[in-house]
């Protein structure tokens, strides 16, 4: 079984690359996606998370 596009929760905000152990829970998946750079080149995050399907 597979999950949906849908069941994806969309955390609020932009991260950085260092923002984003701090973010990590293990019980979670979790998707990352480019959204640009700030003013001094360091890239942005955006960050989806949803349930684990263990079955």
């Amino acid at each position: 079984m597979t999950k949906d596009d849908d069941d994806w929760e969309r955390l609020p905000g932009l991260y950085r690359a260092f923002d984003l152990p701090l973010l990590l829970e293990e019980s979670l998946v979790w998707r990352l996606e480019d959204a640009g750079r700030t003013e001094d080149g360091q890239g942005l995050f955006a960050v989806w998370v949803r349930e684990r399907d263990d079955g």
